[in-house]
């Protein structure tokens, strides 16, 4: 911080820098000026931010200097010393923006005083603004966000919820009608090698794309806005409202840009001229359609038109010709058999002459039907049921770095998630067997208690009826009759023992009362306990 000492008298000076402890209050430049002019001349040159003045000197006097200070430089503090006491001194100064007057000789109490007072308000002025500027660069930053919401609420309602006046107040060449055009820029497929430059962070790339999007459309045309919608994450959705008979040229420049800035490859989809702005929506939907059907086999065309967006298709091919053949597998346990039938199909789509993103949409949505009916045909309900809500890995989809679809490095990667899926199958089928493996040791180490259903259902962490109908597949009985031929056959080896009461016996085989037991073993033998026990 810098000061200035004003005085015609060196040793008034003298003991103004003496009387004042300066570096502890944060000073490390005491500037002087023996007179108004030379004042004037330091003012210019440094800027100090708290002057103390005389004010009486010769050439220009203290209240001349404090006049001319003021109308420059209002933002400095300005103390006045003088040796006369008197009140029309004390007014000027005050006029001029005299914080204090402090009369000679000097007080060094007073003097303290008055300068720790004028630092302190220059720091609290400093500190405010401060923060006003950390205030408008965090306003600045957060507009962006704030202007991407309004332009995603206007094209889902199309203004009619006022959300086209608040944009006017950001936007003043955001019109009140005529009419708009969307553009919809998409990163896909976008290659990984331009992923990677990014963290791997899609969103951070999607960003850096809209800056070099907005750095033409909206600072150079100054002919719309670009963001990014809430429902995706891979596109940028343009507005145009001025400059619509340059649009496509536009947007072929805006794609070389994006390639040109960060070197990745976009296609562009053009919708319709829509009513600005009620119409802003349909024209985004046609726009997203003319994306939506490029052909992904021949990707050269990088900006559709939706009035000529063609359906690039050779007859379609849908997933569900593989749901047979693949269902067969499962149950037979064959990835082979699988393998074979994803390349089959493939092979019928080798045959067509255009892919769209479309297509690619329909069939990641019929995947995730087929898997489901593919688990609820190899499975029971209840296993089918966890392993299909389990997420489905993402159908994967292999493109060279210009966009083009790779059908055969795409049916091998179909081939290992078939593969994988059949695995999951076959892991999930040996789980269940060895779960009623370890029921049956646990029933045979523990036939002297409680073996209900309820009981086994809560220690292995499965349903009653769960365990019933897989208890029945694995061993061809119930689980009640399995339990019951286990207790009579252990029970026929210990009436072997003479020394034990069929009381005894009953007990060790989980029977509380004996009646019970000896009609569960008749049943099962043909004779009573004590019958048997006499024929061995």
């Amino acid at each position: 911080m810098k000061i200035l000492i004003v005085d015609d008298e060196q040793h008034a000076r003298e003991a103004v820098k003496l009387l004042v402890p300066w570096q502890e209050l944060g000073v490390n430049d005491i500037l002087e000026a023996d007179n108004g002019e030379a004042a004037k001349l330091l003012m210019e040159q440094h800027q100090p931010q708290l002057v103390l003045t005389d004010m009486y000197m010769p050439i220009t006097n203290g209240i001349q200097f404090m006049e001319w200070t003021r109308s420059r430089y209002p933002r400095t503090r300005i103390i006045a010393i003088s040796g006369y006491n008197d009140f029309d001194y004390v007014r000027q100064a005050m006029k001029y923006g005299g914080l204090d007057y402090i009369l000679k000789p000097i007080d060094p109490d007073q003097l303290g005083e008055a300068v720790a007072k004028a630092l302190a308000g220059l720091r609290e002025e400093e500190n405010e603004k401060r923060s006003q500027v950390e205030r408008g660069i965090a306003l600045n930053q957060y507009k962006p966000v704030y202007w991407n919401h309004l332009f995603d609420q206007l094209i889902q309602t199309g203004g009619t919820d006022g959300t086209a006046q608040k944009i006017r107040q950001e936007f003043a060449d955001f019109p009140q009608s005529g009419e708009g055009q969307a553009v919809i820029i998409s990163l896909f497929p976008i290659h990984n090698t331009i992923v990677r430059k990014f963290g791997g962070d899609k969103e951070l790339l999607l960003f850096a794309v809209i800056n070099v999007l907005n750095d033409l459309v909206r600072t150079k045309w100054r002919a719309g806005y670009a963001f990014r919608p809430a429902a995706a994450d891979d596109e940028a959705v343009i507005l145009f409202w001025n400059g619509l008979d340059l649009l496509l040229p536009r947007v072929q420049q805006l794609t070389e840009a994006v390639f040109t800035a960060l070197k990745a490859l976009v296609h562009a989809g053009i919708g319709i001229r829509s009513p600005f702005p009620a119409g802003l929506a349909q024209s985004v939907e046609t726009a997203r359609e003319a994306l939506l059907q490029r052909n992904l086999l021949a990707p050269k065309e990088r900006v559709r038109s939706a009035p000529n967006a063609r359906k690039d298709s050779a007859q379609f091919r849908h997933l569900t010709d593989l749901e047979a053949p693949v269902r067969m597998a499962l149950q037979l346990r064959n990835a082979t058999d699988a393998r074979a039938a994803v390349e089959n199909w493939f092979g019928r789509v080798q045959t067509m002459t255009a892919v769209t993103p479309a297509q690619l949409r329909l069939w990641e949505r019929e995947f995730g039907l087929l898997r489901t009916r593919w688990f609820e045909a190899a499975l029971e309900e209840e296993d089918a049921r966890e392993l299909a809500d389990q997420p489905a890995p993402p159908l994967p989809f292999y493109f060279d770095d210009n966009g083009k679809l790779l059908l055969n490095e795409t049916e091998s990667a179909w081939k290992e998630t078939i593969a994988a899926l059949i695995e999951s199958v076959i892991g999930r089928a040996r789980q269940q067997r060895n779960m009623i493996a370890e029921m049956t040791r646990y029933i045979e180490e523990h036939l002297k208690e409680d073996l209900s259903l309820q009981q086994l259902s809560a220690r292995f962490y499965v349903s009653r009826e769960h365990i019933s109908r897989r208890f029945k597949q694995e061993t061809g009985h119930t689980l009640s009759e399995h339990v019951e031929q286990l207790r009579v056959d252990k029970a026929k080896k210990l009436l072997g023992n003479p020394q034990l009461k069929v009381t005894d016996v009953a007990a060790q085989v989980g029977y509380s009362d004996e009646k019970y037991f000896s009609k569960v073993f008749k049943k099962q033998t043909g004779f009573a306990p004590n019958q048997y026990r006499r024929q061995q």
